[in-house]
């Protein structure tokens, strides 16, 4: 009966190490310290001379999430001029749930394919992200990695205790793309600070079920395996100070410090979105390197 019970116990401790070794494998890949004591064995990433550590050009991401903004339902009207009654009436009357399914249209129209969350196909993987309809082609603007956004002096121990969704960017930024618990709250509180009347300047949408840009969903891609190389890569880009108003309502990160008279008009948003490596066919899983530099 003792040793019955001792190989129980055995047994049942090894289980707890497994999932615990498999939580780590999974976690390390967004535990900055790990990362920080790591860096000298990133893997690498070629890309064309000429975009020094981008897959696509700058001007082309720019112009791709243009495109995509410009088709989506817009709360407000684009011009000058904006009316104020009108844009309350937009805000209230349509529900939320219509317009995403709206924009999720419209995105398939213009770019050719649509990406859905769904249960991954690695075990023990959770969510991730797959093509659902159409191809994606080489070299494009698959999905947004939201969350707020951190300089590397900001405070974030709080946010990023059992937080695996944060990711670290090559000069210290951080993004925190969790849709629960404190990072929800702080990212909806940072994205009602920085409103400007009724008009919204960053897109909160993406917490909820129903996101105004249904691309914003990054956070849920999965690392790659040697059954399943990456077929995506992330890349840093910064907003222009001059991007359209109109179409901010649709950028799913925001800053954790608020503007100062200083930086309002040139302090750039991070974004960084995932690039498509090859050709993705429908039904494919999108996978990506936690670990990547690109240069």
């Amino acid at each position: 009966m003792i040793q019955t019970h001792g190989k129980q116990r055995t047994h049942g401790m090894l289980k707890i190490y497994k999932k615990l070794k498999l939580k780590w494998s999974q976690y390390r890949y967004r535990f900055v310290p790990w990362i920080a004591f790591n860096l000298n064995q990133r893997s690498t990433r070629t890309v064309d001379q000429g975009h020094v550590d981008k897959l696509i050009p700058d001007d082309a991401v720019l112009q791709s999430i243009r495109d995509l903004f410009s088709s989506f339902h817009q709360f407000y009207p684009t011009n000058q001029e904006v009316n104020l009654e009108a844009a309350y009436r937009a805000l209230t009357d349509t529900p939320l749930d219509q317009t995403a399914r709206g924009n999720s249209r419209a995105a398939r129209d213009r770019l050719g394919f649509a990406v859905e969350r769904g249960p991954s196909t690695l075990p023990q993987g959770g969510d991730g992200v797959f093509v659902t309809s159409g191809r994606v082609p080489r070299g494009t603007v698959v999905a947004f990695y939201p969350g707020t956004v951190y300089y590397p002096h900001e405070a974030i121990f709080f946010q990023s205790i059992g937080n695996s969704f944060i990711f670290r960017c090559i000069d210290g930024v951080l993004i925190d793309g969790n849709d629960r618990g404190l990072s929800k709250m702080i990212f909806k509180s940072c994205s009602q600070r920085d409103r400007q009347g009724p008009f919204n300047t960053c897109d909160a949408s993406w917490l909820t079920s129903s996101p105004l840009n249904p691309l914003a969903l990054g956070q849920y891609v999965n690392n790659q395996s040697r059954e399943h190389p990456a077929n995506v890569a992330y890349q840093e880009f910064d907003v222009p100070a001059d991007f359209p108003f109109h179409y901010k309502q649709f950028l799913p990160n925001v800053f954790y410090s608020p503007h100062t008279d200083d930086d309002i008009s040139q302090r750039a948003l991070r974004l960084v979105v995932l690039v498509s490596l090859r050709d993705i066919r429908k039904g494919e899983e999108l996978f990506s390197s936690y670990f990547t530099v690109v240069h």
